[in-house]
Parts: structure tokens; C-alpha cells; sequence
């Protein structure tokens, strides 16, 4: 099985804002970099993504081109910044986003969700998706729950999560072609 990871291109309008689950637009060049994209990818994959215009769009051009259908899954969604949505980082009172940032894991921004919660239901994906006896996979998400699944396809310690860096529109592979998972790139560009 090989899985193929693609975050979002670049959000347009949104710098410095904070936008987890908040549904905001992609640049102008998303289409022409999803068909970009294509040639790196298999025929007939199945393409997953998160419940966000800026992960549908970009999935939705890539499952045209591969002739398949996009299958959208909320539990690929970003992590739920509670009430920080939509707000500029610079008006977070800074003593709550350095008490979040002491331990993402375990705490979470005001009514929202803990990396360890985002981590759960991302395995949770990951497991319907092993289940499914796809040959290959396309998952277009945002950072935060490529970083857990990379982490959890890998098995390595939850706190590895960080560790990892996906860039807009870059595409990470992972094969088990060995019996065992490996990373066969990261950030390949388009």
C-alpha cells in the first residue's frame, strides 16, 4: 500500500489569523497545482480529505484527474482552536497561548481540542482506511493531522508529532511495500 499526503495549498487572505477548522479560500493557484500534482500520483487512487473548502477543492481537482471520487472524513479535520477561530495570533492574550504551548498534548485553547484528542480520531481514520484494502491513498489535510499520521503510520512516540513539517501544497509518501512502514519522501514539490 502506498499513502500519499499532500497538505493544502496556500489559504488566501488568512496571515496571521488563526484557522484551524475555520473554512477559508485557497489562492487563485490551487487548480493548476493539484494537475501538477498529478503525475506524482497513482491512477485510480482513493483520494480522502478534510472537511474544509481549502483541503475539498484541491482534493476534488485531483480526484477528477485520477478518475476516482473524493470521500471527505471530519476525522482528517485540523485541530479545533475553540474560541482563538478566526482571530489574528496578535490578539490571543499571550499568557493563554503560552499555557497551550507548554503542552499541546494535553491542553487545549478555550472550548476547543488537544493534539492528543486530534491524534485519536486521526488513528481512528487511519484504521477505517487500512480496513478499506485500498492499494493506495491520497489524503489531502491540513498540518495537523499529517503530522499524525506520519506519526502513526511510522509508530513512532506521540511526542514525534512536532517533529515533522509538510509544506503547502508539498506531498510526503509512505509505502509498506517491505512489511513494515517507511518514509519515501517529504515536501516533494509539484
Amino acid at each position: 500500500m502506498d499513502i500519499y499526503l499532500i497538505r493544502h495549498t496556500l489559504p488566501d487572505g488568512v496571515a496571521g489569523i488563526c484557522h484551524g477548522r475555520t473554512d477559508v479560500p485557497l489562492r487563485a493557484d490551487s487548480a493548476a497545482h493539484a494537475l501538477r500534482l498529478v503525475p506524482l500520483l497513482p491512477p485510480a487512487a482513493r483520494v480522502l480529505c478534510a472537511p474544509v473548502m481549502r483541503c475539498t477543492l484541491l482534493a476534488e481537482h485531483l480526484a477528477a484527474a485520477l478518475s476516482t471520487k473524493t470521500v471527505i472524513d471530519a476525522r482528517l479535520g485540523e485541530l479545533d482552536f475553540g474560541r482563538w477561530e478566526g482571530v489574528p495570533w496578535a490578539d490571543i492574550p499571550r499568557v493563554q497561548t503560552d499555557v497551550w504551548a507548554r503542552d499541546v498534548w494535553n491542553n487545549a485553547p478555550p472550548e476547543g481540542e488537544t493534539y492528543a484528542a486530534l491524534h485519536a480520531r486521526v488513528g481512528a481514520a487511519w484504521e477505517s482506511l487500512l480496513a478499506s484494502g485500498s492499494e493506495a491513498a491520497v489524503i489531502v489535510a491540513s498540518i495537523g493531522p499529517l503530522r499524525s499520521l506520519i506519526t502513526i503510520i511510522l509508530e513512532l512516540p506521540v511526542d514525534a508529532f512536532l517533529r515533522f513539517n509538510v509544506d503547502h501544497g508539498g506531498l510526503c509518501k509512505l509505502s509498506d511495500s517491505s512489511g513494515g512502514w517507511r518514509l519515501d519522501y517529504s515536501n516533494r514539490a509539484a
